[in-house]
């Protein structure tokens, strides 16, 4: 978003190639200076670009904190299998890695220095964007960024399952406290980081609702949650995941 002063990247992109096609794009609108990134949490498809620019990158201390444990790795192909092997990355996500950073030899990740513990505001000029730690089960770090002039809200990934376990999963304590403060928010658009769609306000409530059903089924009816979610397909999705969390498996 930007205002008359400066515009705000939310996310860095999956790598400085992904991230500067952006910028030529937002230079050939004429958008004015970008002057910080700011991260909505710390997974390597949001981060990774973040050197392609020199402007102060805005995140959460706990992504900090992971950013730099990501920067000190040795990230040759050799060193990316021994990780996934013991746990610390995730198959699908060192695939992904090897297709949009090919070569990783002198890849730099970069650590934020502008840090949040709750909240931040970033003056655009003329308008205010805030970025709100809400944490979640994707990822304890999880922010959003919200823009109270016009009512948008990046969520990033904060609504997704977790994914660095055994098992995707979601928890009925995790969904309900993050949901209780998503809906603080006036939020007249709504952008989820790997949506294709923007969401207007009643789309984003029903997205909201499905999850609170989803632990209401799973509160309710317990391992038999999957049978009471009828044919819905996403509500179903969501019980599975839920119940991998609640139980540590979706068995009826």
């Amino acid at each position: 978003m930007h205002g008359s002063d400066g515009t705000l990247l939310v996310e860095g992109g999956a790598s400085p190639g992904h991230l500067a096609s952006f910028v030529a794009e937002l230079e050939r609108q004429g958008r004015p200076p970008i002057v910080a990134i700011a991260l909505t949490h710390w997974h390597w498809d949001h981060s990774f670009g973040s050197s392609a620019l020199d402007v102060p990158v805005v995140a959460h201390e706990l992504t900090a904190r992971e950013l730099a444990v990501q920067a000190s790795y040795d990230w040759s192909d050799e060193a990316l299998e021994e990780r996934v092997r013991d746990g610390r990355e995730l198959a699908f996500c060192a695939d992904m890695i090897r297709v949009e950073l090919p070569d990783r030899r002198n890849l730099r990740i970069v650590v934020p220095s502008e840090l949040l513990r709750d909240r931040r505001a970033i003056d655009l000029g003329g308008i205010e964007a805030v970025a709100e730690h809400v944490g979640g089960d994707h990822a304890a770090d999880s922010c959003v960024v919200h823009v109270p002039t016009d009512g948008t809200l990046f969520l990033g990934d904060c609504l997704y399952q977790r994914l660095h376990t055994p098992e995707p999963l979601l928890t009925v304590g995790g969904v309900r406290a993050l949901v209780e403060r998503i809906r603080r928010f006036d939020a007249g658009h709504a952008i989820e980081g790997h949506a294709d769609r923007v969401d207007d306000r009643h789309g984003h409530r029903a997205r909201l609702d499905e999850l609170e059903q989803a632990a209401d089924l799973v509160e309710r009816h317990g391992r038999a949650a999957l049978a009471a979610a009828g044919g819905d397909a996403e509500l179903t999705e969501l019980v599975g995941f839920l119940l991998v969390g609640e139980y540590g498996d979706v068995a009826a």
